[in-house]
């Protein structure tokens, strides 16, 4: 998978021109370099060479570093080269240059926005999901959640115990079922990492806050 590789260096330019990101011409230069791989390319020293929140997409056998694009309470867009992603307190609710892109919005009482830290295990909510380029709107998503133990990871050095929520979700029209997991501060409900599918024959999408901020990611 080639298509998250692009993102960090042109990405963070971006971002340095809206004045969300700064950093010297060799961090730039190391940026652009620091992709790809089974494994995070992206260091300690590059996600500090960013002032503001970063976000470590991995997808496939890519990886690369998107940045701030706009924050409004939960709802966050983050910003690459020509992909963008947009999540609504941790769950990917928008994208847009990946393979198949999906719209999911939350509902208004939903798990996300009331804390996943506060989540009773085997609630069940419904969503619509679209796949505009598939020609495929409309469709009913329905959500299972476990809350799963409390797990330590070390993101970026730092170590977080934090409390892993199971979601398998279920598009019947499409025979579609997925697993995804989220990892959240179990005082407040903040997602730090989480593996989310987003449309069938596709792999899932890894991300990690590795700079949080104020607002829920």
């Amino acid at each position: 998978m080639r298509i998250l590789k692009r993102m960090a260096a042109v990405g963070l330019l971006a971002a340095g021109l809206a004045g969300c990101t700064a950093m010297d011409n060799t961090s730039f230069e190391t940026l652009g370099l620091a992709i790809g791989g089974l494994e995070p390319s992206i260091s300690m020293a590059d996600v500090n060479s960013v002032r503001g929140p970063a976000l470590l997409v991995e997808f496939g056998q890519a990886d690369a570093l998107m940045v701030l694009g706009g924050l409004q309470g939960g709802y966050v867009r983050w910003t690459g080269i020509t992909e963008h992603l947009t999540t609504d307190h941790g769950r990917l609710v928008q994208s847009a240059g990946l393979p198949t892109d999906i719209i999911a919005p939350l509902l208004v009482d939903d798990p996300f926005i009331t804390g996943l830290h506060r989540l009773a295990d085997g609630l069940e909510v419904s969503r619509q999901v679209d796949y505009p380029a598939l020609y495929q709107t409309g469709l009913v998503q329905t959500a299972r959640y476990q809350r799963g133990p409390l797990e330590s990871l070390e993101i970026m050095g730092q170590k977080r115990e934090l409390q892993r929520i199971d979601e398998r979700v279920e598009i019947s029209v499409l025979g579609y079922r997925a697993l995804n997991r989220y990892w959240v501060d179990p005082d407040n409900g903040m997602v730090y990492r989480s593996v989310q599918h987003v449309a069938p024959n596709l792999p899932p999408l890894r991300l990690t806050l590795l700079k949080p901020y104020g607002a829920q990611p």
